[in-house]
């Protein structure tokens, strides 16, 4: 009898992870169940009237590699765009209006240093207090855990944190800086300061080696597909067929035998021989601890904290828009005290996201700093987009379209600790060899970890289970 798998989650970790085991095990009886009625969970791509809107994260980081190998894989390289070159970098709104963020900035560290010395983000005191990081003492590696805020401070100073690290790094996480773990979520600055003593040294070596130099928020590593991030899920779908099963909610996983039963909220259950749990990291926690698996494996998944966001997508006349696009958009300090976290300038990002004439602005709101995102109605979300335009970009115009996502407890938030409690929980999965987890909760928040994340938990699977030969 051929091996039964379910993966229980249809976003891009569990679409990654059923075809990691079509293409290792041909023979194998597949089945992922998706509680929504579209695959793909946060990554949605519509099109309206010539504009190209995402719903979800819009692009692919090309430093790591599961998501590319993936796209060849799928045969969609072809499809990939990248950034605009014209229109490279990105503002920060500093004592309210917007500035650029000096070229060579690489998220937490001055690169470029005429650069940094003529902005007038940071004062003068926060530029010679950033100088001073070339000949600090690098941190013993066994001093312990350290936050990002620690880390930013210790190197370069409070000002530069709070006018230009934070605003990039909440872009990304949308987590306080200062509980926000180092070691999770940007382990190559410590790893920079320990082999080479200097963050600045190092990246300036790197620049050297023929690397490409970080500006802003690090746009130019980033590409996209031409008609948006539903490439992607479209291709995965299309190449597992009937596999994917949507309108599936699943409420608990239970042992059975030597295998699992997956049991559905209307009552169906699907005997398994193996399982990959692709969902948030709380939600499979809960489907562990209603089928009776482990509870301190439960009381891990469930304690990591998820954050909730959201987006408002408008689209103008490029005639109302006073500001130059001359950027992909702009980030905002916590120390701004603004409703919005950031704004992404999509037709200038990325090409073919807006008719010719028209400018495309996704606005971010949410965060640990705006924890009452999911309370506010559209149109209370929308006001705020508009107000925030308005004062920093001059717009006055109405939206010829806009556009309201939320992301309800989406964002996982790796605080200190994060990494032992993903110790801890690997170490409890090691008496459920046929049972992966897989999504953003755990090892990484891009596209390309969860696309890794959903191949480990694969190959986890069929390992543990007999060869089909």
């Amino acid at each position: 009898m051929s091996l039964r798998i379910v993966v229980v989650g249809g976003g891009v970790s569990g679409l990654a992870a059923a075809l990691r085991v079509v293409e290792r095990a041909p023979r194998a009886t597949v089945t992922v169940l998706e509680a929504n009625p579209t695959p793909g969970g946060w990554l949605r791509t519509v099109e309206e009237d010539g504009f190209v809107l995402e719903l979800g994260p819009d692009s692919i980081l090309t430093e790591k590699p599961a998501a590319l190998a993936l796209v060849k894989t799928l045969g969609l390289e072809g499809r990939l765009v990248g950034t605009r070159s014209s229109h490279r970098g990105a503002y920060v709104v500093s004592r309210g209006a917007l500035e650029r963020v000096p070229e060579g900035f690489s998220m937490m560290a001055p690169t470029d240093v005429r650069a940094f010395l003529s902005s007038d983000i940071v004062g003068r005191g926060a530029k010679a207090r950033a100088a001073l990081e070339t000949v600090l003492p690098a941190r013993r590696a066994d001093a312990g855990e350290e936050s990002l805020a620690g880390f930013v401070r210790r190197r370069f100073g409070d000002e530069l944190l709070e006018r230009l690290a934070q605003p990039l790094v909440a872009g990304i996480y949308g987590s306080d800086a200062e509980t926000l773990s180092l070691d999770a979520t940007m382990p190559r600055f410590p790893a920079m300061e320990r082999a080479s003593g200097s963050v600045v040294r190092a990246l300036r070596a790197k620049q050297k080696q023929g690397a490409e130099a970080a500006s802003g928020a690090r746009y130019g590593l980033f590409v996209a597909f031409d008609r948006g991030m539903q490439v992607l899920i479209d291709a995965l779908v299309a190449r597992l067929g009937t596999r994917v099963r949507t309108g599936r909610s699943v409420r608990a996983v239970a042992r059975e035998g030597d295998g699992f039963r997956v049991v559905c909220s209307d009552g169906e259950s699907i005997a398994a021989d193996g399982v990959v749990l692709a969902c948030a990291a709380p939600r499979v926690g809960a489907m562990l601890r209603e089928g009776g698996l482990d509870p301190a494996l439960s009381d891990g998944l469930e304690a990591i904290p998820h954050g909730s966001a959201a987006t408002v997508t408008l689209a103008f006349p490029a005639a109302a828009v006073p500001h130059p696009l001359d950027a992909y958009g702009f980030v905002v300090p916590a120390v701004e005290r603004r409703d919005v976290l950031a704004c992404t300038w999509s037709s200038v990002k990325w090409p073919g996201r807006a008719p010719e004439g028209w400018a495309l602005l996704r606005v971010f709101l949410g965060g640990v700093h705006d924890e009452d995102v999911d309370g506010r109605d559209e149109a209370a979300l929308v006001a705020s987009a508009r107000r925030e335009l308005r004062a920093l970009m001059g717009i006055t115009a109405a939206p010829s379209r806009t556009r309201v996502m939320r992301y309800p407890h989406a964002m996982p938030i790796y605080r200190l600790g994060h990494l032992a409690r993903v110790r801890a929980i690997e170490a409890r999965l090691k008496a459920l060899p046929a049972l992966g987890i897989a999504g953003n909760g755990l090892w990484g928040v891009g596209i390309p970890d969860a696309i890794a994340s959903g191949e480990r938990a694969a190959e986890r699977v069929l390992e543990a289970l007999p060869s089909e030969d």
